[in-house]
């Protein structure tokens, strides 16, 4: 089921790569920028964690030690609030091939099944979209400076996760759940 579900992903990413492409204006992503790594708790279902696991066990050794000590220690002191992706090393993702839909979507501006849109927090650091966006009223209020208009995808997690992709590329994502709460499993096995 994983070769089903990784060409899921290679179809999603294509997708993904235009929605980023056409928000290009707003968009301040950029390799070494980690704020979405540092402060979430990265909802993911049993499929892109067994994905993640996968993707994993292929990393080097000194690699996977770092890793290892990074989730001891998450382990050890969360509580359940947000925290550091123990996967991120150096600013850099570790396991970025095989990184949970959460992540791959993040940064776009999106909308979810009521039509609400969601801003990514990074807005707030004077990142993406900011530029167009109004803090006191929560509100997108211009175009960028090339005259694109900021544009919502349907990108919700709950959507792209939806049996309408399980039945066209026949996997299932099965239980969702935390990455901690995933890892907590995993780690006192």
């Amino acid at each position: 089921m994983l070769n089903r579900f990784i060409q899921y992903l290679d179809a999603l990413d294509i997708k993904l790569q235009k929605m980023f492409s056409h928000q290009a204006t707003f968009i301040k992503c950029k390799i070494g920028c980690s704020k979405c790594c540092e402060n979430g708790n990265y909802p993911m279902s049993e499929l892109e964690y067994a994905n993640l696991l996968d993707y994993y066990n292929l990393l080097s050794g000194k690699l996977k030690n770092v890793i290892d000590e990074n989730i001891k220690n998450l382990l050890e002191t969360n509580k359940g609030e947000n925290y550091v992706c123990p996967f991120l090393i150096k600013g850099i993702c570790s396991v970025y091939t095989a990184r949970p839909l959460i992540c791959r979507t993040f940064g776009l501006l999106s909308y979810n099944k009521e039509k609400e849109k969601n801003i990514p927090f990074c807005v707030d650091l004077g990142l993406n979209y900011a530029e167009v966006y109004d803090n006191k009223t929560s509100k997108i209020i211009s175009k960028g400076a090339d005259g694109t208009a900021p544009i919502a995808f349907n990108i919700d997690r709950q959507y792209l996760r939806s049996s309408e992709f399980e039945k066209e590329f026949n996997i299932c994502f099965g239980e969702d759940k935390k990455m901690i709460d995933w890892l907590r499993e995993d780690f006192y096995k």
